[in-house]
């Protein structure tokens, strides 16, 4: 089964090939701290993470979103769940390793990045990449706090237990 190609080439497109080239040029540009091994299970759980949201929250009998210019799938949803969407936790948790705040602090760094990734989000919804018709945006942002909890536990996990080496 193909994927169709968007009904009418917009700005919420444009937005998806820009962010996708924006945060890839940054993923090669910026120091890596994480093993490929990392890197692979965490874009792999928050793709799935991405799909699990769409599978339950945007088809009935909730409805609360959807994405792109319709309710049906296209090519870019493809590209944003897969290549766009897991850049922002890959972020996320390759920063973490630099410093790995600990206490307050590292409650402030979850908070600081969902903060972030509902800025980002809210900006998204401007560009019609998601439509509303339930979901709130506040309701992104503490999604957004466990999914980086979520993300950083697991980047440690992987990290400490060095199951690559």
């Amino acid at each position: 089964m193909i994927l169709p190609l968007p009904e009418k080439f917009d700005s919420n497109e444009l937005f998806i090939i820009f962010s996708t080239v924006l945060t890839w040029t940054l993923m090669f540009k910026l120091p890596r701290r994480l093993s490929a091994v990392t890197i692979t299970i965490i874009w792999t759980f928050n793709v799935f993470l991405a799909l699990l949201a769409d599978i339950t929250l945007s088809v009935k009998p909730y409805e609360l979103y959807f994405t792109i210019d319709h309710k049906k799938h296209e090519l870019f949803d493809v590209l944003l769940h897969f290549v766009t969407y897991p850049t922002l936790s890959y972020f996320v948790v390759n920063a973490y390793q630099i410093n790995r705040p600990k206490g307050l602090k590292h409650l402030s760094y979850i908070i600081f990045w969902a903060g972030v990734a509902a800025a980002i989000e809210w900006i998204s919804v401007k560009f019609h990449v998601f439509t509303y018709t339930g979901w709130k945006l506040y309701l992104s942002f503490f999604t957004y706090m466990v999914v980086f909890a979520a993300n950083i536990w697991l980047s440690n996990l992987i990290e400490k237990k060095n199951y690559y080496r």
